[in-house]
């Protein structure tokens, strides 16, 4: 039996020396996100047993250069030079289907804009305060830059057993970007005849873990895992009910490092038709 570990040690080891080792660490990155869209309710008491459907169109102005340094960010035990810059002026545009049977609500919902993303909703509605969470689940095309220094050597068998090692450093960067985007969120409301107060905090991943790529000298193209840190997004704001079907909303939204060391409020306005 011992013979035998000892045998498949000594195999790993000579697979390990036959195929190299590349490594990877990430010390500066710069990356563009857009701003989440929060789920804030319907802000009015909805009759029992009924389906309603909501059309909303909303706006989040951010200041011009608005970013958030992420004090917390670490790669193999080292602080990283992190941060987020936001999206401009981003207009969504959502649709969102809620089901209520006596005080519970369940629903979905789909919205685009600067990113793109699918939306799960469970809560309740009383008749002058409902609550809930939702969580959103997508995707978006944003630009991103990074500065990491690599490491590769290759196998002894793979140059004729000579083999090399290769240290350096070097960038990335790209426009446009695929990454996925996640968002787990709660929301309370309190409403008197046509107007509404809400406040509608989150947790927002705005890059999930993604593979970045990274060029390096003689193994050619390959990706490194990193874990994107995430946002607190705390929205505040009213609503007023022109008609029955028509409302408009406003308010702000504060996004935080979840270490909150730096901080960018943003404006929000919104109008929406319920049928």
């Amino acid at each position: 039996m011992q013979r035998i570990l000892l045998l498949c040690v000594f195999v790993v080891c000579v697979l390990l020396c036959a195929c190299g080792t590349q490594e990877v660490s990430l010390s500066k990155g710069r990356f563009s996100f857009p701003v989440a869209h929060n789920f804030i309710g319907a802000a009015k008491e909805l009759p029992q047993k009924t389906s309603i459907n909501n059309l909303i169109v909303s706006l989040a102005y951010v200041p011009e250069e608005s970013s958030l340094r992420m004090n917390d960010v670490k790669n193999d035990g080292k602080s990283v030079d992190f941060v987020y810059s936001l999206n401009r002026l981003p207009v969504m545009v959502s649709y969102t289907h809620l089901n209520k049977k006596r005080s519970f609500l369940l629903g979905f919902g789909l919205g685009c804009g600067r990113y793109f993303y699918g939306r799960f909703i469970a809560g309740g509605n009383k008749k002058h305060i409902e609550w809930g969470g939702y969580f959103d689940l997508g995707f978006g095309f944003d630009s991103g830059s990074y500065e990491y220094s690599y490491y590769e050597s290759s196998g002894f068998f793979s140059t004729g057993g000579e083999g090399y090692i290769h240290r350096g450093d070097s960038t990335y960067s790209d426009e446009s970007i695929f990454h996925f985007v996640w968002t787990l969120g709660g929301y309370v409301s309190y409403y008197h005849g046509a107007f509404g107060v809400t406040y509608a905090p989150s947790l927002y991943a705005p890059w999930n873990r993604f593979d970045l790529p990274v060029y390096a000298m003689n193994d050619g193209d390959y990706d490194y895992s990193f874990w994107f840190p995430k946002v607190l997004s705390q929205y505040v704001g009213i609503s007023f009910w022109l008609t029955d079907h028509w409302k408009i909303s406003g308010g702000a939204t504060f996004l935080t490092p979840i270490y909150f060391n730096s901080i960018v409020v943003l404006a929000n306005t919104s109008i929406s038709f319920w049928f």
